[in-house]
């Protein structure tokens, strides 16, 4: 039903034979004139000149009419009836397929408007003859001659001129001469059909037979389609669900005419017996009319719009199959609703939820709000198309360009107490204020580490990544100043994106790095954009590997049961700077799934109820769809192999490390062997950590030692060219000095005019004093400077 197109335009005009066919109509009509009124010649040039002027001429209501759209009919994919969207200003007006409707229909509407509309060309001289004849005996208008091309004229024509009087009349009768020289009569009928106005926003038989009577045409009984035809007369007074008998009685008298046309009754025999009990029985029904998916189809319907509009092909569809599922759509709604619910005192409002099948693209559920008529909460704003902060959901693709790049996951990432910039300082920290000292990247995602994921960004470049990310759909952050903005924050998913944006990039990943787009109907494959590979299939099969790892993620979730499923699944969470949403993704090869909670307004979460919620929220929807038939699980990366590796350094394992573990390497490549930990006479295995890690090591005691030697001098704090305040550092009168590297025991420092020497750890503060500074220090032949200002 997808991509079927249909305005008001009739499929085909009748062409040259119109000339024929007009011909041959005026022909019947006009036989019993006195013979010779033309000779033969000039009759033919009468008619080709009246074809040519009525076929081609300027009819601009008509081009405007056959334009006007009809009612979409949305269906889910198990052809279910979603929702039927009215025209702009509220009218439904449904399209009815005349090779479906039942032979009879016509017949009836016939019987009613014009039984000799086979016979005229638009124009019934008799009809005319009889209404202007009985119109002067009773001194007043009781009778029309209008056929119904003259009726489809003038509803053509009324859209733009709305007086009746005599040169209207002659005009719809031109008008309706017009019709058919470029309509064959079949055409003009099924206009009709589908466009005589029942009143009460209602156009067109198959939305009258829904408004009415709450059932489709092929369902109506006899007694019923005939009260539908005499309903376009006079609207109010036979509105059936208004005025039954009123209704009832034109109806009744209607089926006596039928009946005694011979040929209606020989040829629709159950039209022309109907009896008291066909009309009592007779029982006219309000419709509701079905508003699921309210923001899904408001999108496709936007959508389906804006490229009838550009003039695509096909014409609007009037029917839709839409490739998501009313089933799973309900489910997942109750689900959202049913946790906003129980966190409402967290001032928790609204949330939003797409699924995805990862093979096709295709949409199976949108979940837009938790209540589309919850005016308070905003209910009608779509939160799978609003922009938010989506935090650390965000990482796995940082670390996917890492991958890429050459990084792999048994690499050592520094999750220590780093800032980054000049002037305006960024300091990033964990979620529980914790710095783990080194983690391996497999651990540093999976457990969403915020301080070596800048540091990886910072590593990578910020426009690098953002290219990156919009390569893989994110057309929210296309704007370079939009990445400018976020800087290192892009790391921790500061950049607003969508969450239907969010969920078909993370898709990307069971997909072996390919992107699909989303696609809402159930078409053809190749009716679709071609899929685009992102990035490297083995990198999509290693960030799986790492997003479905208990262990990788026990750091920071701990067991995690909102992770935990019976099948393999991948998992990821972000929690948006002071709790303004929370987001949670989760996939198996087959789908896709993403939930966003949080505030349309913008405010703040309370109770900090995290990004568990959302994650059980996910992780029930990936229940709910092992209904289906599920693939095997993740596919194993071609060009890695596992190998063990030492768990602190990601390095080859020695016989002194005490802790080793299976990780992917590079086929063929070569791994140095483990440096970090080393046999001590009569004190077992110690670790020796890289002088990066001075700071932390001293925080807290911790058994091992710092290898200071093994890195060259290095001023870490201040950086270069830093701005202090007064209030800044360990009090309001100090600046801290942090030193690594450097092959001597003892450093010279020389600030503001001073000299004086301190021994390792090199972490000591200097006096707090106005205005910009120089800090030098020399360790044996190796000497560091930077230039700081203190405000």
């Amino acid at each position: 039903m997808a991509g079927e197109g249909k305005t008001g335009a009739p499929e085909t005009a009748p062409g040259t034979a119109g000339l024929i066919t007009l011909a041959d109509k005026f022909r019947r009509v006009f036989s019993k004139n006195p013979p010779g009124l033309l000779p033969p010649a000039l009759s033919a040039v009468f008619f080709l000149v009246l074809y040519l002027f009525l076929r081609f001429s300027p009819y601009g209501a008509l081009a405007a009419f056959l334009e006007r759209p009809y009612s979409t009919r949305f269906y889910d994919r198990r052809g279910t009836l979603v929702q039927i969207v009215p025209l702009e200003d509220g009218l439904r007006r449904e399209y009815a397929n005349p090779e479906t409707l039942p032979p009879a229909f016509t017949a009836v509407f016939l019987a009613a408007e014009d039984e000799r509309f086979y016979s005229h060309p638009g124009i019934d001289p008799l009809a005319v003859i009889r209404a202007s004849w009985q119109n002067l005996k009773e001194r007043r208008t009781v009778s029309g001659a209008s056929t119904i091309t003259m009726q489809r004229a003038r509803i053509i024509d009324s859209r733009g001129r709305l007086r009746r009087n005599i040169f209207s009349k002659m005009g719809e009768a031109v008008n309706a001469l017009r019709l058919e020289a470029r309509f064959s009569k079949q055409q003009i009928m099924d206009l009709y059909l589908n466009s005589i106005p029942f009143g009460f926003q209602t156009e067109g038989i198959a939305s009258a037979a829904r408004n009415f009577f709450a059932s489709d045409i092929s369902l109506l009984t006899p007694a019923e389609v005939f009260c539908l035809a005499v309903i376009p007369r006079r609207p109010a007074a036979y509105n059936p669900l208004e005025e039954r008998e009123a209704c009832i009685d034109a109806a009744r008298k209607l089926a006596e005419r039928f009946a005694g046309n011979p040929r209606c009754s020989a040829a629709f025999p159950l039209y022309a017996v109907l009896d008291g009990g066909d009309w009592e029985a007779l029982r006219p029904r309000h419709f509701t009319y079905p508003q699921f998916m309210p923001h899904l189809i408001r999108h496709v319907h936007t959508r389906l719009m804006e490229a009838y509009t550009r003039g695509g092909s096909g014409g609007f569809p009037a029917e839709y199959a839409l490739s998501a599922d009313l089933e799973l759509q309900r489910y997942a709604e109750d689900l959202i609703a049913a946790n906003i619910r129980r966190y409402a005192s967290s001032r928790l409002s609204n949330g939003a939820a797409i699924v995805i099948d990862n093979r096709t693209g295709e949409v199976l559920a949108w979940v837009g709000s938790a209540d589309y008529y919850d005016e308070p909460a905003q209910g009608q704003i779509d939160g799978v198309l609003a922009a938010n902060q989506m935090g650390s959901s965000m990482k796995p693709f940082l670390y996917a360009l890492a991958l890429e790049r050459g990084w792999k996951p048994s690499d050592v990432l520094a999750d220590i107490p780093s800032a980054y910039g000049d002037r305006e300082v960024y300091i990033p920290r964990n979620f529980n204020n914790r710095f783990n000292g080194p983690v391996l990247l497999r651990t540093a995602l999976a457990s969403s580490l915020n301080i070596p994921a800048v540091d990886l960004l910072s590593s990578l470049g910020v426009r690098n990544y953002a290219s990156f990310l919009v390569s893989a759909g994110f057309s929210s952050i296309a704007n370079a100043e939009t990445a400018e903005e976020a800087g290192l924050g892009l790391a921790l998913g500061n950049a607003p994106v969508s969450l239907a944006e969010l969920a078909a990039a993370f898709s990307i990943f069971p997909r072996d790095g390919v992107a699909l787009p989303l696609r809402f109907d159930t078409s053809p494959e190749e009716d679709h954009a071609e899929p685009v590979r992102i990035m490297k299939a083995d990198t999509a099969r290693l960030i799986c590997s790492i997003l479905s790892d208990p262990r990788a993620r026990r750091l920071a979730f701990g067991r995690g049961m909102n992770f935990q499923t019976p099948f393999p699944a991948i998992f990821k969470t972000g929690t948006a700077n002071q709790y303004q949403s929370i987001a949670a993704l989760g996939a198996t090869p087959r789908f896709t799934v993403a939930v966003w909670m949080g505030n349309f307004s913008g405010a703040t979460i309370m109770g900090r109820t995290g990004s568990s919620l959302p994650a059980a929220v996910v992780r029930s929807l990936l229940i709910r769809l092992q209904d289906r038939p599920e693939d095997a699980g993740f596919r194993e990366p071609e060009s890695w192999i596992k190998a063990p590796v030492c768990a602190l350094s990601g390095m080859a394992p020695t016989a002194a490390c005490p802790a080793v573990i299976d990780e992917y390497l590079p086929l063929g490549a070569g791994t140095e062997s483990c440096t970090w930990h080393v046999f001590r006479d009569g004190s077992g295995i110690g670790a020796v950590y890289p002088p990066e890690y001075q700071s932390w090591f001293l925080s807290l005691p911790r058994e091992g030692d710092v290898d200071y030697a093994a890195a060259p001098l290095q001023i870490v704090t201040p950086r270069n060219n830093y701005s202090f305040l007064p209030s800044f550092g360990s009090g309001s009168h100090s600046i801290p000095v942090e030193v690594i590297g450097g092959a001597e025991e003892e450093l010279t420092v020389e600030y503001s005019g001073t000299t004086f020497t301190v021994t390792r750890p090199f972490v000591f503060f200097l006096p707090y004093r106005s205005g910009r500074h120089t800090l030098t220090v020399i360790n044996g032949s190796e000497i560091d400077t930077v230039y700081f200002t203190a405000e």
